[in-house]
């Protein structure tokens, strides 16, 4: 079960590893920018003064479009994207994806209290390993399996108490994480050297991607379970 979810993971980290490192450049190429170009700051700083003056609304709008809707577009248009519940499944990962824009900016704003606005290699790793150890661990990478289970069932809650077991859960986790931790551990380096208010709508922007890996991998788990059948302790039991 893990060495197929460890595939599962690597292969869409390999299928995606141009589109990924070309987002990694861009994500540099704009904090360069952003730090030697005048014009560049004059840009962004707007979507700063946003998020700080709306807050968990600016976070959850954010990240609703970038990491629900406009994935949503791609679910609709992309054949080997396409799902058999496309409207539903854009309204989940708008409603996930704004939740998690929330939380987010928290965990930004509490990195930000704790350990600095610095942009040191040691404060950018701090921030890092909280962010991409902590957070999505235990809340992001967990519970969005769920989400992602449940929509590879169809949204069928049926389905879900009946393949929703320890294993299949797994499944759908590990390949989450490792793809997480490719794009986003070396891209949390550039997202946390942008001023705390700008770094939620930096994330929304980056996540549109990353969400699609997530789809994906809901569909190749969704795949496998209809080949290989297995029975063990279902995730309602875990403590």
């Amino acid at each position: 079960m893990f060495a197929r979810a460890f595939r599962t993971g690597l292969s869409s980290v390999r299928a995606n590893l141009v589109p990924m490192i070309v987002l990694l450049c861009l994500a540099a190429a704009l904090a360069i920018c952003y730090f030697s170009v005048p014009a560049t700051a004059t840009l962004l700083n707007p979507l700063a003064r946003w998020q700080e003056e709306n807050g968990w609304v600016a976070a959850f709008s954010t990240c609703g479009v970038f990491c629900g809707l406009l994935p949503g577009v791609f679910i609709l248009f992309v054949r080997r994207l396409r799902v058999s519940c496309p409207g539903r499944t854009i309204l989940v990962q708008v409603l996930w994806s704004g939740i998690c824009g929330i939380v987010s900016q928290i965990v930004f704003s509490l990195n930000a209290e704790v350990f600095g606005t610095g942009t040191d290699p040691v404060t950018l790793g701090l921030k890092t390993l909280v962010f991409q150890f902590a957070w999505v661990p235990l809340f992001y990478g967990p519970v969005g399996a769920l989400v992602y289970f449940w929509m590879g069932c169809d949204f069928s809650l049926v389905r879900f108490r009946r393949e929703c077991t320890w294993r299949s859960w797994m499944a759908v986790l590990l390949p989450n994480l490792i793809t997480n931790w490719a794009l986003w551990i070396p891209c949390s380096f550039v997202v946390h050297l942008f001023p705390t208010d700008l770094q939620i709508q930096l994330t929304g922007f980056a996540n549109a991607f990353y969400s699609l890996l997530l789809i994906w991998i809901g569909r190749q788990s969704g795949v496998q379970r209809s080949r290989h059948s297995v029975g063990v302790t279902p995730v309602s039991r875990l403590k």
